[in-house]
């Protein structure tokens, strides 16, 4: 109930903004359930499917770099509202190619446009709500996701038997999920509608230049040399945790398949972890306040590795499907705590920055972990996949943990002071003293997801 009412009290951007979300996900929902098994119904293999998933993430990963200035350039609007429209249409090319090399170069504009949908997230939710708005209005973002990816996995699951039956295809066929995919992309196009319907002024925002870098409120401003350095370890254990998730993640549902699963069972075991996703997330905040930000985010990353561990000596369908449900609950708590941790205590330009740098550098290792596993599964099985989610996700929270406990949560921000803008002059990266571009001390990357992930595209 307190959520009902925290809604009510939100403002009419925002609430557009939820049923944007809980809309325009529908398609990512599909993909990440169908477009795998689409691509092995027309012919190809893991190691295709790692290949194009490691272009598709390179992208993305290139896109996003420059998507701090972007952001500023033209706002965070535009960018969401015009991304979406490419990638419902990028997508849409997707399902109407079969020829492998033409399959490959479409994953660069595929790339391309999941990076304005993926991004920008976190920046428009600072830019949206207020201070003591933010932490719960990130999980109810990543909870209506939740939902429509559930929705979406039920398309999935069970639209290509329905197809097939309708239309006399083969079951499975190519056809038949191709329709499915078509039919997500269909309903997500009307998420573009509450966007359409933000304020004049939200579309017209965009930070002026002029404006003097901040903080925010509550928090001593650090020096540039401080900020580097948090950006810079908000980047590395992204990128960690990214080659975890590129060596499991894009073949899950493939894994799933050769297990046993059907269709229309791994649709529903898509749906079922999602759903768990978006109650569980809802816990988000209470947890960080609980646990404290560093400790929560550490907690709920680590305990899926056990099981992965145990799922390398006993691959059955059972175990898997617990897995996955503890990955995505995992992944439920985690972003939301993660993302709001970055907004309290980053300056508002770097804050800008360092999402963008995160999703790059999380795309990066994304692609190159795909793959390798894409070529590793292939000849030797799921197992060493699973080892190495288990690494690099142990290696990531433990860099983050030692070196943010050091660090005191911030201070009480007041309850009714808005995000500080961030600016930069456009075409003057170079100069921003927060930028870490061309600086020894970083890499790159995001926040997802979603697969996601996209996570992380699975927003991990």
């Amino acid at each position: 109930m307190s959520y009902v009412r925290s809604i009510q009290g939100f403002s009419k951007d925002i609430k557009l903004y939820l049923i944007y979300t809980l809309v325009a996900n529908v398609s990512i929902g599909v993909f990440a359930l169908v477009f795998n098994l689409y691509l092995l119904q027309i012919g190809l293999r893991e190691n295709f499917i790692g290949a194009f998933n490691a272009i598709h993430t390179m992208a993305i990963a290139g896109t996003a770099l420059s998507m701090g200035w972007m952001l500023n350039r033209y706002g965070v609007w535009k960018c969401v509202t015009f991304g979406t429209a490419v990638f419902i249409l990028a997508s849409g090319t997707l399902t109407i190619v079969t020829t492998p090399a033409i399959l490959l170069g479409l994953a660069v504009f595929y790339g391309l446009a999941t990076a304005f949908v993926f991004t920008p997230v976190m920046p428009f939710i600072v830019e949206l709500t207020r201070s003591r708005q933010r932490a719960e209005v990130a999980a109810l973002v990543f909870s209506l996701t939740s939902i429509s990816t559930t929705i979406g996995s039920l398309i999935g699951g069970w639209m290509p038997r329905l197809f097939a039956d309708s239309f006399g295809f083969d079951r499975p066929s190519a056809m038949a999920f191709r329709l499915t995919l078509i039919l997500g992309l269909v309903i997500a196009a009307f998420g573009l509608v509450p966007m359409a319907k933000m304020s004049t002024q939200r579309k017209r925002n965009k930070p002026a230049d002029s404006a003097a870098q901040a903080t925010q409120a509550g928090l001593p401003e650090l020096p540039p040399g401080v900020t580097r350095r948090h950006m810079g370890v908000f980047i590395l254990v992204g990128g960690l945790m990214s080659l975890g998730a590129g060596a499991v993640f894009p073949f899950y549902n493939v894994f799933l398949a050769n297990i046993g699963a059907s269709a229309g069972q791994i649709g529903l075991i898509f749906a079922g972890g999602w759903t768990l996703a978006a109650v569980v997330g809802l816990a988000a905040p209470a947890m960080a306040r609980k646990l404290g930000s560093q400790r929560a985010v550490t907690v709920v990353r680590l305990v899926p590795i056990p099981f992965y561990i145990l799922l390398i000596f006993q691959p059955a369908l059972g175990v898997a499907i617990f897995v996955h449900w503890l990955r995505i609950s995992s992944v439920s708590l985690g972003w939301p705590i993660d993302s709001t941790y970055i907004s309290e205590v980053l300056p508002a330009k770097a804050r800008t920055a360092v999402f963008g740098y995160r999703s790059a550098a999380w795309n990066v290792g994304f692609s190159l972990s795909s793959l390798a596993a894409g070529a590793s599964i292939v000849r030797y099985g799921y197992g060493p996949s699973f080892a190495a989610y288990a690494f690099f996700m142990t290696a990531a929270m433990s860099l983050f943990y030692l070196y943010f406990s050091r660090i005191s949560s911030p201070a009480a921000i007041p309850d009714d002071v808005p995000a500080a803008p961030a600016t930069t002059s456009p075409g003057e990266a170079g100069d921003d003293p927060y930028s870490v571009v061309g600086r020894s001390a970083t890499e790159v990357k995001h926040v997802n997801g979603p697969p996601l992930a996209p996570d992380d595209k699975d927003w991990v």
